[in-house]
């Protein structure tokens, strides 16, 4: 049975390999990535700043992981519940673990009173899951190519 529970300790550097595979992944070879090392410095910032980072297990195995925090734009809005990333490893996508992530944040977002923004890449069919579970409305569509100049 897969479960959600708070970072630890020793989850650190799988949640640092994890998100560098989410980066490489959504921005493949369009995009230079940075050396892991800067990784290692950005999971130690949210860590510092106590967001909100989730894990999904199931047994002794971590299978994903969300990252989440209250946000309001530097000052331009209102209070609102990003839930910016959650990411699953590729061979646990066919597990409830996105949809437990998601809900997880969906959950955070009515528990503190605020809307709730996230994102769900297309192309693996996160954002259909997103539509038929959670009350929430498209806002936007990003696009991104290969720059020929």
């Amino acid at each position: 049975m897969i479960k959600l529970r708070e970072i630890t300790l020793e989850d650190y550097e799988e949640v640092v390999k994890m998100y560098f595979d989410f980066t490489t992944e959504v921005f493949s070879d369009k995009r230079k990535i940075s050396p892991i090392y800067f990784f290692y410095k950005e999971v130690t910032n949210w860590i510092n700043s106590n967001k909100h980072i989730i894990l999904a297990y199931e047994g002794n195995k971590v299978l994903g992981f969300s990252f989440s925090y209250v946000d309001n734009f530097n000052g331009l809005t209102e209070d609102i519940y990003n839930c910016e990333i959650a990411y699953v490893k590729p061979e646990y996508r066919k597990t409830r673990a996105a949809y437990l992530l998601y809900k997880n944040g969906y959950n955070m977002s009515i528990e503190l009173g605020l809307n709730i923004h996230t994102n769900g890449r297309v192309c693996n069919g996160v954002s259909d899951m997103i539509k038929k579970h959670f009350n929430l409305e498209e806002q936007f569509i990003n696009f991104e190519g290969v720059y020929n100049g």
